[in-house]
């Protein structure tokens, strides 16, 4: 805002499937988003970093004393996601196909609505970019989630459409790419 006062920017929030689709149909002239799909030509793709995945769980739970878990150690506890009703079977998916869980998935449209399902233990929340040392509550762990030996790792990009690119889009990216990079 400093270097552009004269430019607005409005910020919405969605899942992924949301905000993809505002950005295909002229909506969002750039979306920041975890990668769930390969790269497209018909976008700009910058990846400004990558995260370790996380759970959050509810203190009571033996698991919330662990610094990592394994995402077979989560397949006897309901996954609990957010997402509105017409995105159900597509976090669902995700998270089962792609991520690995096996377990029961349990949902809420809400953060708020999910933080009250992990702390009345009703099953454990994947959240976005975590680390564990963050102290949410005196009712919630954060767990680096992992598979195998390994820290699941989800790279966080800023997309936008190829042939509608524009100076100050790129500007942003650039923005988010210092932002990154000053925090790693």
């Amino acid at each position: 805002m400093e270097k552009y006062p004269d430019v607005s920017v409005n910020i919405v929030g969605g899942n992924h499937e949301d905000l993809y689709e505002l950005l295909r149909f002229g909506g969002a002239d750039i979306v920041i988003n975890d990668q769930r799909r390969a790269f497209s030509e018909e976008y700009v793709n910058c990846h400004p970093t990558t995260n370790n995945c996380a759970i959050e769980i509810s203190k009571r739970n033996p698991i919330a004393q662990l610094e990592y878990v394994n995402i077979s150690d989560l397949k006897n506890i309901s996954c609990i996601l957010i997402a509105s009703k017409n995105q159900m079977d597509n976090e669902m998916t995700y998270y089962r196909d792609v991520v690995g869980f096996t377990g029961e998935f349990l949902f809420a449209e809400n953060l708020e609505e999910a933080r009250l399902m992990v702390v009345s233990g009703k099953g454990f929340m994947p959240i976005e970019g975590g680390e564990n040392t963050i102290n949410f509550s005196q009712t919630i762990s954060r767990v680096i989630l992992c598979r195998g030996d390994k820290p699941i790792k989800r790279n966080y990009c800023a997309f936008w459409k190829a042939d509608s690119s524009d100076y100050y889009v790129e500007v942003f990216a650039d923005i988010l790419k210092k932002q990154f990079s000053e925090q790693s």
